[in-house]
């Protein structure tokens, strides 16, 4: 349960952050998305209830900040939920580098997801005009924070010991190396 709250605490944190200190560094286009790459290590590490729930919690969170589209960010993090949890059924969770490409793919498919929402349900015809250019740059600004967050978290990985379950973080047991 601790670590359920600490994760809701770190998408709040996520969300101030990315809506008011990002901006004043970084163009619209190169500012990662904090909370989607959360979301997809909570789809990762945790289980499905609770992946479920926090997705529900940070997608609403996102709305709140993003404006007049309630429920779109939520709809679009927990079919992203489903996704990497049929994804982690078949792949191995304990992997950095499969961390890495499902962030890639989770930004693009949110990036699709979004697009589609608006343009459909909403009828914003030019939101895709806007989504496809900046598509590259969102990617590489999830890839290198995403990067550098793996590299922090293996590194306290280290401090405060070893938990199984937690994706990108290799499991080590108490008998490791006997």
């Amino acid at each position: 349960m601790k670590g359920f709250l600490l994760f809701l605490l770190a998408g709040i944190a996520f969300a101030l952050l990315q809506s008011n200190v990002l901006p004043v560094f970084l163009s619209p286009n190169w500012r990662p998305n904090l909370i989607l790459i959360l979301v997809l290590y909570l789809g990762l590490s945790e289980s499905l209830f609770r992946a479920l729930t926090a997705g529900l919690l940070l997608g609403a969170i996102q709305d709140s900040f993003c404006g007049p589209n309630l429920g779109l960010y939520i709809s679009v993090y927990l079919t992203i939920i489903f996704v990497t949890r049929l994804l982690c059924e078949q792949l191995n969770a304990e992997s950095p580098p499969l961390l890495l490409l499902l962030i890639a793919g989770g930004t693009l498919l949110q990036n699709f997801l979004v697009g589609f929402y608006l343009t459909i349900l909403a009828d914003d015809s030019p939101v895709l005009h806007i989504l496809l250019p900046a598509i590259p740059q969102q990617l590489l600004s999830n890839l290198l924070f995403a990067t550098i967050m793996l590299l922090l978290l293996l590194r306290f990985q280290r401090l405060f010991g070893y938990r199984s379950g937690l994706a990108g973080l290799i499991y080590q047991s108490k008998h490791h190396g006997t």
